[in-house]
């Protein structure tokens, strides 16, 4: 489990500083304006997109061929994924979080509904695509992985439009939610059948 944390986080290293740039900007821009909910949201949801995006690496460097022979459990190969999203995710969400209620003195309250808005938005695009990406691959799974990004994305924009005091797509006040930690723990449940789910799909998979 370690060597594969090591590994991911290699790839992280190498290939994917950029997700994480975009996903500071983002942030950056969040923290000067409060106004611009959208990127603050967003930026949680790009840094976590790097644990969909070291599949395609993972076949582009024939990875499987190499667990074959590798005193490995396929379930452990499964549990290090999400491992990984827990780990970038998590940390992520605190410390946005963290630096968002100093900025604008949120209580409490309102700091609670922002991390579970932002943990939701961090965990829903992979736990939907990670097991379709277990089943059928990188290349054959970016298409719903593209169309699943483009439907939160969305969903932001909406969210942040209905919250734009002067109507403006990618401008919206952050507005505490009275069942924001429903969506942590909706995204929470859903994680753990998305796991169950990758672990049947990878245990039954064949490798050519």
């Amino acid at each position: 489990m370690k060597g594969l944390l090591i590994k991911d986080f290699m790839i992280l290293r190498k290939h994917c500083l950029v997700n994480v740039l975009v996903s500071l900007i983002f942030f950056a821009i969040s923290i000067l304006s409060y106004e611009s909910m959208y990127f603050a949201y967003y930026s949680v949801a790009i840094f976590s997109v790097v644990s969909i995006t070291l599949f395609a690496y993972d076949e582009s460097y024939r990875w499987n061929r190499f667990e074959c022979v590798l005193p490995l459990k396929r379930s452990t190969v499964v549990n290090e994924k999400y491992l990984f999203l827990l780990t970038i995710v998590i940390p992520a969400v605190l410390i946005e979080s963290i630096c968002f209620g100093i900025r604008f003195h949120l209580d409490k309250s309102d700091l609670i509904s922002l991390m579970s808005l932002m943990l939701f938005y961090g965990f829903v695009s992979p736990i939907i695509v990670i097991p379709i990406l277990f089943k059928f691959g990188f290349v054959k799974g970016k298409m719903i992985n593209m169309l699943v990004i483009a439907i939160m994305a969305s969903a932001i924009t909406v969210i942040n439009f209905k919250n734009s005091a002067d109507g403006l797509m990618l401008e919206g006040y952050f507005t505490p939610q009275r069942d924001a930690v429903l969506f942590a723990v909706l995204a929470v449940i859903l994680l753990f059948i998305s796991w169950i789910i990758s672990r049947i799909i990878y245990s039954k998979k064949q490798f050519y």
